[in-house]
């Protein structure tokens, strides 16, 4: 239940990234906002790894813990491979790519929700 929370954590943070990116530096590609908010998305996924790896009794090495941290787009699937085999971890892998899209989706969403709130 506390994994799910996370997640729900990270698709909020990711509406209020493209909200306050929209509101503060509209109009940005990369705006500064996002430097913060990659730092508050890394602390969320370290702390879904690391709930996840108590309940599976994963034992976490500190190189995978850095490359969760540092380098998730490699670290993240490893562990998933790694935790749950390749059947369990492909599906997670799949899951995984839906809850980046959706984040991405939120994102957009946050922006346009700033931008047509300030036109009206």
């Amino acid at each position: 239940m506390a994994k799910a929370w996370v997640v729900l954590c990270i698709l909020a943070l990711s509406f209020i990234a493209g909200a306050a990116g929209q509101y503060f530096y509209p109009f940005m590609n990369f705006p500064p906002t996002d430097i913060w908010m990659i730092l508050f998305f890394a602390i969320l996924l370290f702390l879904w790894y690391r709930i996840d790896s108590e309940q599976r009794s994963y034992k976490r090495s500190p190189w995978l813990s850095s490359c969760i941290l540092g380098i998730p787009i490699l670290g993240l699937p490893y562990y998933l491979f790694r935790s749950r085999g390749f059947k369990g971890g492909l599906v997670a892998c799949v899951v995984m790519l839906l809850v980046s899209a959706l984040s991405v989706v939120l994102m957009v969403a946050g922006q346009y929700a700033v931008y047509y709130g300030q036109q009206s």
